[in-house]
């Protein structure tokens, strides 16, 4: 049987919420059920998920058992995340995408009562510059933000680690911001901009005025001689790890977003499957809030 950490989250001022990825593939393969792993999340001190759309649309039994086993528990959608690429490879791609937005934004609103809607996954086309690509991204993410006007839906972006050139920095989120509006906000993900090149203490004052989610896990970096997960611009590896215990200023991040009185979702973010690595990172952010 697993230890149970007490709940400590009722006496901060926070609201702390987990990524459901890093489940997806137990889930759908029966090692853990819905309900089960809800209390095992609820149990740890998390009041609420962070769900992805191809998830959902991939296995909606499941879904349905997890979300009905959520809302039982008292347990709130904190951001959803829907995976689309806003630039592809034509302004049919781009109307495409701003179409299955708008209709995420919806069930966000109408099925999750869910008041943020992370969009991520975004690269340039084949034989168009990283330059080019920003710009089709801000413009199509403002398309989508005036489409959202009204819906109590904001839509945002986080510093995408997976193509590190593109909008994992913090100097290439703000170029995107720009161009996309002051209707978009911003998912700080600590440990994405160490990918993109950035020192996340260093750039969040940056960064701070369009913060409205945020993602708080750690990466540490890599001898050279050992296979990394990730690499960011300059060479260095990376790879993921427990909180507190990497390279990505955890402790310090959420020290800044307490000072500076942020009271939105702190969603933890974690590289496995293993309840204990769950538990530990709800735990960290939780005791650390409270110092």
């Amino acid at each position: 049987m697993l230890t149970i950490i007490t709940t400590i989250t009722q006496e901060l001022s926070m609201k702390l919420s987990i990524m459901l990825f890093p489940f997806h593939g137990a889930l759908s393969q029966g090692q853990i059920a819905p309900a089960a792993l809800i209390s095992e999340l609820k149990n740890a001190g998390a009041t609420g998920i962070e769900p992805m759309w191809s998830w959902i649309s991939k296995d909606p039994q499941n879904w349905q058992l997890l979300h009905q086993a959520a809302k039982d528990a008292g347990m709130a959608c904190a951001c959803y995340d829907v995976g689309v690429n806003l630039v592809g490879e034509s302004p049919a791609d781009r109307d495409q995408a701003v179409a299955t937005c708008l209709e995420q934004v919806a069930f966000a609103r109408d099925v999750l009562n869910c008041s943020r809607m992370m969009i991520h996954g975004s690269r340039p086309a084949k034989d168009m510059s990283n330059e080019e690509g920003r710009q089709l991204y801000g413009k199509t993410l403002a398309r989508i933000a005036s489409g959202a006007r009204g819906s109590g839906v904001t839509i945002c972006i986080e510093d995408f680690g997976v193509y590190p050139l593109f909008t994992a920095s913090a100097r290439h989120c703000r170029e995107v911001l720009d161009i996309a509006g002051p209707d978009v906000g911003f998912t700080f993900d600590n440990g994405n901009f160490l990918l993109g090149g950035d020192v996340p203490t260093a750039i969040y004052q940056s960064m701070q005025a369009r913060i409205c989610h945020v993602h708080i896990k750690d990466m540490a970096a890599v001898p050279a001689n050992e296979k990394a997960s990730f690499a960011a611009p300059d060479g260095t590896g990376y790879r993921g790890c427990y909180l507190g215990m990497g390279d990505a200023k955890v402790d310090e991040c959420l020290a800044l977003l307490k000072q500076d009185g942020y009271d939105g979702w702190l969603s933890a973010e974690i590289n496995s499957a293993k309840l204990d690595e769950a538990r530990h990172a709800l735990h960290y952010i939780a005791k650390t809030w409270q110092q």
